[in-house]
């Protein structure tokens, strides 16, 4: 794996426990259970994901916590619509940076649908 490779890697995994942190504040304060399942599931696979890339970066990263507090006031303060929209674009931001690497690594293909999936779930309850 060349260096540019493993930076980014490292910075996949972070991301990917940052959302898992994220995923889990957003569970305690879901408005409903549909909610709340929709964000333990999604924490639950970022955690796989985080896993995942830690097989090829040897790092042990801790999740930062900026991020899940940000969006846990912005899911509090504001409405659905915006909030979880703009989780939803985060998600498919996301699943776009894998795809160059799928060639070489092809187990983050799932990764890549998962982060799309986690997209279109967070859209659908934005417009609930």
């Amino acid at each position: 794996m060349d260096r540019k490779t493993y930076n980014a890697f490292v910075i996949f995994q972070q991301g990917e426990l940052d959302a898992v942190y994220m995923y889990r504040k957003l569970a305690e304060i879901a408005k409903t259970p549909e909610e709340k399942e929709a964000f333990l599931e999604a924490a639950k696979d970022e955690g796989k994901h985080a896993a995942i890339l830690s097989k090829y970066t040897g790092k042990n990263l801790k999740p930062g916590e900026a991020l899940g507090n940000m969006v846990q006031k912005l899911y509090k303060f504001m409405p659905r619509r915006i909030s979880l929209f703009g989780v939803a674009q985060g998600e498919y931001i996301g699943g776009k940076g894998y795809r160059p690497y799928i060639a070489d690594y092809p187990e983050l293909e799932r990764v890549m649908f998962d982060e799309y999936k986690h997209g279109d779930k967070m859209k659908s309850l934005s417009k609930k």
